[in-house]
């Protein structure tokens, strides 16, 4: 998500409001550890304060986002003090195979934020996709509150990029708790996809997937490869729901607490009186409790959804079978995300859960008004690569 404002990027720049001075570099491994305690303690402030968690490894836990990577650095005396990543992937777009660009993780500290350091971090990303990185143009997220990263996107100020609105991101938080299994359709069954097989499952999820704006292109490779695109997600994680021998539906289950999580970073207001009442409630529930603060939220991630003709009792078995596999393991939530106005999308709400909206922009900097020629087909953003 784009969480603030972009860092500093430029050769070298004076900080403002101080003598030092800001050195802006392409960043390495050596970096890694400072990069992800940047990232953590720079979070998203609310009841329940969240902050994201690359531990072990940041360049580890954004290969999910795509093939491609650049990320820079803002360091002042030796302290890094802003990141950004530029990712390129291969995705649907209008039907077709293309490189598409992602930004993410755009985090500064407090001290760098906001002035010229805006103009001069979107100098280099520029120069960067200039350069030849340059998918046509670049999605990014922003939560719907954070209404201050969501004027500085669409501001167009500063040099920034153009930006056009895409639509809303939903994602629903779905307790894992017991319930009963929902039947499949008639001549309908779910079955494991070391059953099905790595080529038919990434032949069923580019057919389906092509019909939808931004679905990612997969290979048998990627699928059966323990880093890259699909990192931690293997075969045994796919569940499918075949008619006979016919693949006609497919969800994975993406356990990422490995390499990126969410992490509690504190509670307030009701909250921080409620969290003593509802940790004893979830462990009656089988969930785990409420994380205390500097401790993970125990979520696993729906990804790789595509439904033949967008079926909803087929999709909603293979949630259902989701939900049940995981319930007992000690994780809280299925997070499932999904645009508003996929046809998907009303199964999901049908289930408890709590939302979280995201604002999505396509942006590019050339003017070229690629953004501008998708074909309106339902937008789909796969959430674990987010």
């Amino acid at each position: 998500m784009l969480d603030f404002a972009m860092t500093a990027p430029t050769t070298e720049a004076a900080a403002e409001g101080t003598s030092h001075r800001l050195v802006i570099r392409e960043a390495t491994e050596a970096d890694d550890g400072q990069i992800c305690a940047l990232i953590r303690r720079n979070g998203m402030p609310g009841s329940i304060s969240l902050a994201t968690s690359h531990e072990p490894s940041f360049f580890a836990s954004i290969q999910p986002e795509g093939y491609a990577h650049k990320v820079v650095v803002s360091a002042r005396d030796g302290e890094v003090v802003g990141v950004a990543t530029m990712t390129k992937r291969r995705a649907y777009i209008n039907g077709e195979p293309k490189d598409l660009g992602y930004l993410s993780s755009m985090r500064a500290d407090p001290s760098i934020r906001g002035g010229s350091s805006v103009a001069r971090g979107n100098k280099l990303l520029r120069q960067w996709h200039n350069e030849g990185f340059g998918p046509p143009f670049y999605l990014g997220s922003v939560l719907s509150s954070n209404k201050s990263a969501r004027k500085l996107l669409t501001s167009g100020r500063a040099g920034l990029f153009s930006s056009t609105d895409i639509g809303t991101l939903y994602t629903a938080s779905i307790p894992l708790l017991k319930r009963r299994q929902v039947r499949p359709p008639a001549g309908v069954r779910i079955a494991c996809g070391g059953e099905v097989g790595a080529e038919a499952i990434v032949e069923f999820l580019n057919r389906v997937g092509k019909t939808k704006q931004f679905f990612p292109v997969y290979t048998v490779e990627d699928l059966l490869a323990e880093d890259g695109i699909l990192r931690g997600l293997s075969l045994d994680d796919f569940f499918v729901a075949l008619s006979g021998v016919r693949v006609v539906g497919i969800m994975a289950c993406w356990n990422q607490l490995p390499f990126r999580r969410l992490v509690v970073t504190g509670y307030s207001g009701a909250m921080y009186w409620l969290k003593p009442l509802v940790s004893p409630l979830c462990r009656v529930l089988g969930l785990a409790p409420l994380p205390n603060p500097g401790e993970p939220v125990q979520s696993v991630t729906a990804s790789c959804i595509a439904v033949e003709e967008n079926h909803p009792r087929i999709f909603n078995s293979l949630l259902s079978a989701v939900l049940r596999a995981e319930c007992g393991t000690g994780k809280t939530f299925l997070m499932v995300g999904l645009m508003e106005g996929d046809p998907l999308l009303p199964v999901v709400r049908r289930y408890l859960h709590l939302p979280t909206r995201s604002c999505v922009y396509a942006m590019e900097w050339d003017n070229n008004c690629a953004a501008k020629e998708l074909d309106g087909r339902q937008p789909y953003l796969e959430l674990g690569s987010l």
